[in-house]
């Protein structure tokens, strides 16, 4: 099942990401007043918690009724498959940018322990460099989806709860461990798992459930007022300090977590109960959709941009890196706060041509025929 929640969630969570970014790549050329608030972090971390509620939601409708040897195997290279390809594109695409650097011996060769992390997608010892920055939240992912893969492998029934027991557990010992914890054992035990887990649990309720458009606005309302909350404050912004202390991740697991959850929560449950028509759902309401179109073309874009948001999420930093370029040999002659939503457009056009030229193309190729 498709849902267009879903995929409006997506576009909005990678919007947010690259506006991040575009703010933070100005600080190398001028100051605006973007930069002085909150947003100029809260908006990134607050996409990247809506995509782990997301997957949690998507992965557990996707695959919770799968059981065995043969499904966990199909689960894990379906997720490769979806993952790491396009990945591994936009890495290779990334060094290439580096090849100059190289050349004039500004920037050293990766490493083994380098490349290995880049490949596996999961910590290493030392925690080498990352070729893309925004990779971190992949290595979540993964995290994620070993425990599921296990959970199928041993044929587990209730796979919700156990999985929420687990990731629970696991943020549960951090705790417990948090000032002897080092290395890559923080990130095993980081709270940020128990947002999976969320979404999880919404999963569970909209598979079985119609809790009623009533609840789903109760939910979606209070998500979309406590998230307006945090992105303007920035309070509890793990991302915001350069070593944060545990209270704050598990601070912002819990507060960003449960916003990021009730929207997502109020979203999907909007939809299946009683408004498909609003997120132009073509499944439920055929005959309308294209009216929908018409009257709502950045409803359309918007759909598309969440088809594209693993592109846009992946390769948008390679448009900054081009744009930052071009500003070195011309100089900098736009206001900054003028330029930095220029930027993240022109970063998330560039994205859309990955989408359709790289992404796509390869996912038809490794699809199983």
């Amino acid at each position: 099942m498709k849902l267009n929640s879903i995929q409006l969630l997506r576009a909005l969570a990678a919007l947010f990401v690259v506006y991040t970014h575009s703010i933070g790549q100005m600080g190398m050329f001028a100051m605006g007043w973007q930069q002085r608030t909150p947003l100029r972090t809260s908006l990134g971390t607050f996409g990247v918690d809506i995509f782990f509620v997301i997957s949690g939601f998507i992965i557990y409708l996707s695959a919770g009724q799968l059981t065995g040897r043969q499904a966990s195997v199909s689960f894990l290279w379906h997720r490769f498959r979806r993952i790491n390809p396009v990945y591994y594109v936009a890495v290779v695409l990334t060094v290439i940018t580096w090849i100059p650097s190289f050349l004039r011996h500004q920037r050293a060769a990766p490493s083994t322990p380098q490349v290995a992390s880049w490949i596996v997608l999961l910590p290493f010892p030392g925690n080498p460099p990352a070729a893309l920055s925004q990779a971190w939240s992949l290595l979540y992912e993964w995290m994620f989806y070993w425990v599921f893969f296990l959970l199928i492998l041993v044929s587990v029934r209730m796979k919700a709860a156990i999985l929420c027991a687990v990731l629970g557990a696991l943020a549960f010992l951090g705790w417990l461990f948090r000032d002897r914890l080092t290395g890559v054992w923080v990130f095993y035990t980081d709270p940020l798992l128990v947002e999976f887990g969320m979404g999880v649990v919404i999963g569970y309720i909209f598979r079985r459930w119609n809790p009623g458009k009533m609840a789903a606005l109760c939910l979606l309302l209070p998500g979309i007022v406590a998230g307006l909350m945090i992105l303007i404050t920035g309070y509890g912004d793990f991302q915001a300090v350069l070593a944060p202390p545990a209270f704050l991740r598990y601070l912002h697991a819990f507060f960003w977590g449960s916003a990021a959850a009730l929207i997502v929560a109020g979203c999907v449950f909007l939809e299946k109960c009683c408004a498909p028509a609003f997120f132009c759902h073509q499944n439920f309401v055929p005959d309308l959709r294209p009216v929908l179109v018409r009257k709502s073309r950045f409803a359309h874009f918007l759909l598309t941009l969440g088809d594209a948001s693993y592109s846009i999420y992946l390769f948008h930093l390679i448009v900054f890196g081009f744009i930052g370029a071009l500003y070195l040999r011309v100089g900098f002659f736009l206001p900054p706060d003028l330029a930095i939503p220029i930027h993240a457009a022109i970063a998330v056009a560039g994205s859309l041509l990955f989408y359709r030229f790289v992404e796509k193309p390869l996912l038809r190729w490794l699809k199983p025929r």
